[in-house]
């Protein structure tokens, strides 16, 4: 008779994302989705004790307003750009806020301000959304797929039958530094120039419309990636030309990684989900002129416009489930 039994743990798993301009708090049980959830606009700190002094503050009032204290929690879940070594549960390097210095064990920062009985787990924000595709469509757990996370920076989650890839460095999926033309006008974060992520980036695509001499398509507000997408749906032609631009950079980075990879499915994440028809027109068209792909089509390509710091909330959460579940204690 199962309704004589009961999971009896009602410790929570509490979320963050630490992300640039913006912090997002999830609350969720050992079992069931988010609770609550909360973001903060604020700009992400370069001085490492700075950031988690403000997310100190955050976070304590957050518990406080939803009546949660620090002791009903389970475990903390951490997500933050930049590479993640998760065997030495270090940050290895975060672009996004270069002051935070190399090889960081977040843990330490995080003890202090949830106590020391917490479980911890620090992720990758790219690889965080990746894993929350597989919550929701059980069947890409049998495919070998990547998602694309894209935002303030673009990355890849690539997935082997459900299984993360990160490599030695945890540098498998850091796609936004690929290569894309050497002689790039930008210089990226990473110290190269002509990668995936400068070029596809909002600070490029305005210099290419202020070149063309219409600055954020006349638009009052500075542009956005979904604005961009719906001018050209509109039949904006500058519009369509530099989202036919911007397929053409991910046509270039998707080719090459179906050569290493053999990607079976690619799902875009964050503000490409949100491209129109002809940035997906342009990308399939030029991936399929590679004459190795199957006559009918290389890879399924699919765009989740859901919210990114929420898929991300719920990957971690989700990691942070499966240790609890799979611990002998």
């Amino acid at each position: 008779k199962p309704e004589l039994f009961q999971f009896a743990d009602e410790r929570k798993i509490l979320a963050i994302d630490l992300w640039p301009g913006e912090t997002t708090l999830a609350l969720s049980g050992l079992i069931g989705d988010t609770l609550w959830m909360e973001s903060l606009k604020q700009p992400l700190d370069n001085d490492l004790g700075g950031a988690f002094s403000s997310l100190r503050t955050a976070a304590e009032a957050c518990l406080t307003r939803h009546g949660v204290s620090v002791g009903e929690l389970y475990g903390v879940a951490l997500t933050v750009p930049g590479t993640v070594d998760y065997d030495a549960r270090l940050l290895r390097y975060n672009s996004q806020a270069p002051g935070w210095g190399k090889d960081v064990a977040l843990e330490a920062y995080l003890r202090p301000i949830f106590g020391e009985e917490a479980e911890y787990f620090v992720d990758n924000a790219g690889k965080a959304a990746g894993r929350a595709e597989l919550l929701d469509r059980p069947e890409y757990a049998d495919r070998r797929m990547l998602t694309l996370f894209t935002t303030w920076g673009v990355s890849a989650c690539m997935l082997e039958r459900a299984h993360v890839l990160n490599g030695r460095d945890s540098l498998i999926g850091e796609i936004g530094h690929m290569l894309i033309a050497d002689d790039g006008p930008v210089l990226c974060g990473c110290g190269k120039r002509g990668c995936l992520e400068s070029l596809v980036s909002m600070a490029q695509v305005r210099a290419r419309l202020e070149k063309a001499g219409r600055p954020d398509l006349g638009l009052p507000a500075p542009l956005t990636f979904p604005q961009l997408f719906e001018a050209s749906r509109q039949g904006d032609t500058l519009a369509r030309e530099t989202v036919e631009y911007l397929a053409h950079c991910f046509a270039v980075a998707l080719h090459n990684l179906s050569l290493a990879y053999n990607q079976e499915m690619v799902v875009f994440q964050g503000d490409f989900a949100w491209a129109d028809e002809a940035f997906d027109r342009r990308l399939k068209a030029e991936l399929q002129e590679f004459r190795y792909y199957p006559q009918q089509a290389c890879f399924a390509i699919a765009y989740d416009r859901r919210s990114l710091p929420q898929l991300a909330a719920r990957g971690a959460t989700e990691q942070l489930r499966r240790r609890y579940f799979t611990s002998l204690d």
